[in-house]
């Protein structure tokens, strides 16, 4: 299978995440407040990404690997979110919070979905290893949820403004 078989084989709803992701990502390069669910859409997003590839492992090779696979990024995801929190996010008043502009969003989202993206392919040509490069990729997008959420949480309130 080359690499334009697997382009083409790919169903639609990839292409659609896909130009999702690079819009989440793209916004986020420059400086801006938003509330704090719109901050959350990415964490959403990667959410459903991940519950959906759980059922579909799990319809596969069944219940326990599949939340195994799960859990284990998101407890990898999790603890890199309390040790490497983001510093720079803010909350402000009024339940928004500050996202400084930084390409490192649209990095990681091309990253995760790349990794997705590959495991799928990997699924697809080596049927003998589907189960391990399904839960790879699933534990990768739970890794990079939780990390998203739990960076969100740590964010530190906006320093007051004397006047």
């Amino acid at each position: 299978m080359h690499p334009g078989q697997i382009a083409t084989g790919a169903p639609i709803w990839v292409y659609i995440l896909l130009a999702v992701l690079i819009l989440l990502g793209v916004r986020r390069l420059r400086t801006r407040a938003v509330p704090t669910a719109v901050a959350l859409i990415p964490s959403i997003a990667f959410l459903l990404w991940s519950i959906a590839g759980v059922v579909a492992f799990a319809a596969h090779a069944g219940f326990l690997p599949a939340v195994g696979a799960w859990l284990a990024g998101a407890v990898v995801g999790a603890a890199g979110g309390v040790v490497l929190p983001d510093p720079r996010g803010q909350r402000l008043p009024g339940g928004y919070v500050r996202q400084p502009g930084s390409p490192v969003p649209l990095i990681l989202y091309l990253v995760v979905f790349t990794i997705r993206f590959a495991c799928g392919a990997w699924a697809a040509i080596a049927p003998a290893q589907a189960s391990l490069a399904t839960a790879i990729g699933i534990a990768v997008g739970a890794a990079v949820m939780a990390r998203l959420l739990v960076g969100v949480a740590r964010w530190m309130p906006a320093p007051a403004t004397t006047t």
